[in-house]
Order: structure tokens, then sequence, then C-alpha cells
């Protein structure tokens, strides 16, 4: 009977594992790229493919991007080489890399505890909140999980196994991490590893476990060559990242430096209230689960080799080190929750029961359950509520323009799903003068804009153009406008 109870648990949790990457790939191929982050760094991969410029990634064209090393942008380039410039070709690395660091997390669990702390971990992360949206979306975070998950389970096997793989995989994962988000890599792996080598004073191990000047060598011949060359084609791309992005934006919070946006002014601490919507529905669950253990925690807790304090650690010094920042987003309690995985699922075996039946299948499918009603409350609503140009694009795509006529976007703001869906024909101004630039061709031009911004614009420069398409994103009307038949710029210059 228990035989049976444990194969059930373990078939269902396998099915609900499959669900959830079905349903994930199923919202990458649906849902379109949004801005302004997740369009922003397709349109980045894209226009890397498109230059052949695969040593720096552009912001615009002849505009380097100078915030992130460009790991996750060649995955994605390469992605849609192979499959085709579309949002699901730029998203499938995201959802590989986030398939492998599940793996990680499945083996370290099933080496040390056994399979079934491994298929509740593996079942926890996967059908945590952040990790489901970021395994299938255009972003730097995926690839960088997966570079500090590799660092963190390669220094437990090396100081527990003679494998030198293992010992080499630990600087493997900082060289690409370098690569993935810069010096960020070596803090987030390094501090949970410093403080348990101090707390459990194993200095002496650390030295002869890790190989660290050939290891060192191998890091750096990794990160190193890209960096060199980076700031050899685009000079004060060093300063820039490695005094802007990594120390100002970190520790100035009125820092206005920032060359692609602005700075998000958080109140220091934020981010633990991220780690909790990082983790949900787990949050709830675990909280729950803790007060009915509470009377048997104490029986839960030896830790003679330092595993759950390894573990306790990995889950704590992200959020810790973030609280110090007052520039900190969502995405960034991501590297806690392969150890925060790894911990439940390490406690919740401990108290098990062989014949207890586990709801642990249906809290993870809670989370596909909630991204499916939102699919069919999207494919179900007559308006876009989600913040992407796709459809507005189509209806130009729909227009047939010429391959000589300009689209401009009059806008404030750039909208990288516009660019990204028109192979980067999408331009943006909010000066009448640039607008009269950017469309002046013998061919009839486009012009979209915000139809609450229409009184914007001169009088006769608007008469140059006839509405097209109406087209509704969120609450806003966007009007698409094509220049009247034989209406030249020259016709309303002075």
């Amino acid at each position: 009977m228990q035989d049976s109870r444990h194969l059930t648990w373990q078939r269902t949790a396998l099915l609900v594992l499959l669900a959830l990457l079905v349903m994930r790939v199923v919202l990458m191929y649906y849902i379109p790229l949004t801005d302004t982050t997740e369009a922003r760094y397709a349109e980045i991969a894209r226009k890397m493919l498109e230059t052949g410029n695969w040593v720096t990634p552009l912001h615009d064209y002849g505009v380097p991007f100078w915030a992130k090393p460009p790991l996750s942008t060649w995955l994605s380039a390469s992605a849609m080489g192979l499959f085709g410039q579309n949002a699901l070709a730029a998203r499938l690395p995201s959802l590989l890399v986030s398939l492998a660091t599940l793996w990680l997390t499945f083996d370290l669990a099933r080496r040390h505890s056994g399979r079934d702390a491994a298929t509740a971990a593996t079942l926890f992360l996967a059908g945590g909140l952040l990790f489901f949206i970021a395994a299938g979306s255009v972003m730097t975070d995926p690839a960088f999980l997966f570079c500090v998950t590799l660092s963190q389970v390669a220094f437990w096997h090396a100081m527990r196994q003679p494998e030198r793989l293992w010992r080499y995989l630990f600087f493997v994962g900082l060289g690409l991490g370098l690569l993935a988000k810069g010096p960020l890599a070596l803090v987030l792996a390094g501090l949970p590893i410093f403080f348990w080598v101090l707390l459990r004073k194993q200095w002496q191990d650390l030295w002869h476990n890790l190989p660290w000047i050939t290891g060192s060598l191998l890091m750096l011949v990794i990160a190193l060559p890209w960096y060199l060359l980076a700031e050899a084609r685009t000079p004060g791309f060093l300063d820039y990242f490695i005094m802007g992005e990594n120390v100002h934006r970190f520790l100035d919070p009125g820092w206005h430096g920032d060359k692609y946006g602005f700075a998000h002014n958080t109140p220091h601490g934020l981010i633990w209230l991220y780690a909790l919507g990082a983790l949900f529905p787990w949050s709830i669950a675990m909280l729950v689960w803790l007060f009915r253990q509470r009377h048997q925690l104490s029986a839960l807790l030896p830790d003679q080799e330092g595993w759950l304090l390894y573990l306790c650690l990995w889950t704590v010094m992200t959020p810790l080190f973030f609280s110090l920042s007052g520039h900190i987003i969502f995405p960034y309690s991501l590297p806690m929750l392969p150890g925060c995985a790894l911990l439940f699922a390490e406690l919740w075996s401990r108290a098990r029961s062989p014949s207890e039946r586990s709801s642990l299948p249906w809290i993870a499918a809670s989370t596909g359950a909630l991204f499916g009603v939102l699919l069919l409350l999207n494919a179900l609503s007559s308006d876009q509520f989600l913040r992407t140009q796709k459809a507005v694009i189509a209806a130009w795509q729909h227009a047939q323009p010429t391959q000589d006529s300009a689209l401009v976007y009059w806008d404030s703001r750039r909208e990288f799903s516009a660019e990204f869906y028109s192979a980067g024909r999408a331009k943006t101004t909010h000066d009448a003068a640039q607008l009269e630039q950017l469309t002046d061709h013998p061919s009839r031009d486009y012009l979209v804009l915000n139809a609450a911004d229409r009184p914007q614009l001169p009088a006769e420069l608007l008469a140059r153009f006839e509405q097209v398409a109406s087209i509704p994103v969120r609450k806003d009307h966007i009007l698409l406008l094509r220049e009247r038949n034989g209406f030249r710029t020259s016709q309303v210059k002075p």
C-alpha cells in the first residue's frame, strides 16, 4: 500500500511538471513580447543577429548597450538564427537554461537526500511564480541563475566528492556568470560559500578541494577576452559597466547615470517582499507547513555535515545583499530560489511519513493554472491588456507598406516591441521637426500615436496623414496613420 501511494505521488509530480512545461511553452508562443524589459532584450538580440556584431550588444543602431554582458543576447540571437526572428525563438534559451537549472537542483537533492526530496525540490522551483515567469522570458536572469546555481552545486560536490569535473565546473559557472551579469556572479555565488566555510572553519578543505590557480585561469579564459574586446571596440564600457552598473547603481540611491532608462529607486529591504512574491504560492504553503510542524522542528534540524546551513545561507544571502541597495527589481530575488527549494524539500522529506499523501504537486500546479486563466482572459478580451505593439505592427503590415516607407512612433519613450515586430523599421520621436525629417520620403510613410496625443502634433503635419486603423492597447487607443496619396513633406514646408 505504501509503495502504491509512493508511486502515485511520483507519477502525479511528473505529470504536473510536464503540464507546467507545456503551459510555459504555450505562453511563450501565444503571449507577445511586452515592453519594456522583455521586448528590449529581444530587440537587442535581433539587432545582434541582423548586424553580425557579436561583440557589442546594441541599444539602437550605432548605440552600444553597456548595461549587461552578452551571454543571454548571444543565446537569443543564436536561437533566432536557427528558428527565425520570432518571440518563441527569442524566449527558447531562457526555457532551456531554466530546465538545466531544474536538473542541477534535482540531481543535487537526489544525490544527497533521495528521489522524494529531489522531486519536491523540482516541484517547488518549477511551480514558483518568479521562476515560472523567468523560464520563458527574454531577460538576462535565467542564464545568470543557471551560472550561479552551477557554481553553488559544483561547490557542494567538490567539498564532498573527489571528482575533478565538479571542481572545475565551479569556475566554469563563475566565468559564464561574468558573461551573464558581471561581477555580481562572484558576489552571489561567493557569499553563501564564504559564510559556510567561516562558520564551519573549513578553510583548509576549501583550499585543497578546489583548484584555485588553474580554476581561476579557466574562469578568466572564459570571460576576460570578451571584456577586453568590448572595451577595445567601444572605449568607456568598462568604466560605465563596472563603476556605474555595479557600484553606483548599488550604493547610490540617487544615481542618475543610467544610459538606458532610469534607476529603480526603492526602499531598502524591499527585496524581502519581492522574495515572498517570487516564492508564491510556496510562500503561503511554507508558512502553513511550518506552523503545523512547529512542535517537531527541532527534530528536523540535525546538521552535522552542514547541509542545512549551506541551504539556509544560499537562501538568505541574496536578499540580505540586496537589502543594502536602493535600486532593486522583482527578478533580483531569483538566485535564492534553488537554495530555498532544496531547503524546503529537505525539511519536508525529513518530516514526511511514507504513507502520507502529498499536496505538493497540486500546489505547484496552481501556478500553471493561474497563467492558464490569464491566457484565456487575454484570448477572450476584445481589448489588449498587455503592453505590446504587436497588433499595431500587424495592422501596419496589413496595409502593405513599401520597403522605403518610414514607420514613426510619436512618443516620448521607445516601444521596443514595435521595433522587434517591424524588424527594426519602427523609429520613435517626440519632436515635430525630427518627425518631418523621418517622414521625408517619396513613398507613403506611416505614423503611430496615442489618440490622446493627437492635439500635440501641428495641424499642417497631421493634414498629411489619414487614419488606417485604431488599435486598443490596454486603456489607450493607438492610431495608425498613413500619408495621403500625392502628399509630400515639401508641400507643407515653408
